[in-house]
């Protein structure tokens, strides 16, 4: 186990076959596993799949992974934020897996751009991170990953996981949460880098936020862009829907 991965196996039977239940794979299905580590979920995988690519970052791990699998699981030893998810299936299919903590946005947002070939999300990460991803407009867990996450995806809340049913143990809760695509949702990299922009300062209210982003708008022209967009002009950025944030950003850009 190596520290910079972020690794802990989960070795809990009862909650491995609960992920598996969440992901609803069918006998014909194909699963692209991140991160199997000791291969207790591949193999759960393996038995309800018709085909599993476990992709593992650790070439330690490789040897003993490749070595008691079942004849439909396919070990790769790849980076997941580097993989061609796509290209390794061949065809959509369903994302499981344990995130590590230290690289759960940028995977995220990797599965975001590959999402035209995935089937559905169901990951099991830091309990926090969880809940800024489900999190709604004015709550303290409210900011730019609930909204990357939720122009896409509709969050489904799976369970809890405690520290106990890993090794090592971690120190904090995690959380299995289920991702299903909205469809026909456009690409938006520009509207979620203006999202992020518009976090920088949470304290202030999002008026002060936008008058950095457009240096050459007046106070006054970003007010009456924010009424047009039926947003309070007094209001912080936390407070703002998704949908309110679109109608900002389509009225200033």
């Amino acid at each position: 186990m190596k520290k910079r991965y972020g690794q802990h196996f989960l070795s809990d039977r009862n909650i491995l076959q609960r992920i598996v239940r969440l992901s609803s794979i069918a006998p014909t299905d194909t699963v692209v596993e991140i991160g199997p580590g000791a291969g207790t979920l591949t193999r759960e995988l393996a038995g309800v799949a018709h085909r599993v690519i476990a992709i593992e970052i650790d070439g330690d791990l490789i040897p003993k992974l490749r070595s008691d699998m079942p004849q439909n699981v396919e070990i790769v030893k790849a980076d997941a934020l580097e993989a061609d998810l796509a290209k390794l299936a061949g065809q959509r299919f369903h994302l499981v897996g344990n995130l590590p903590y230290n690289v759960a946005t940028p995977l995220l947002k990797r599965f975001i751009d590959a999402r035209e070939h995935i089937l559905d999300v169901t990951i099991m990460l830091q309990k926090e991170v969880a809940e800024r991803i489900r999190a709604k407009a004015g709550s303290s867990d409210y900011g730019p990953l609930s909204l990357l996450i939720q122009y896409y995806a509709t969050p489904v809340w799976g369970f809890t996981v405690p520290p106990g049913a890993f090794t090592p143990r971690p120190k904090v809760d995690s959380a299995v949460i289920r991702l299903e695509w909205k469809p026909d949702v456009p690409d938006a990299k520009d509207f979620t880098d203006f999202v992020h922009r518009a976090f920088s300062s949470r304290r202030k209210k999002l008026v002060n936020n936008l008058a950095a982003i457009f240096p050459d708008r007046s106070r006054e022209n970003i007010l009456a862009a924010m009424s047009e967009a039926r947003a309070a002009t007094d209001a912080r950025a936390e407070t703002l829907t998704i949908e309110q944030f679109l109608r900002v950003y389509n009225q200033l850009r």
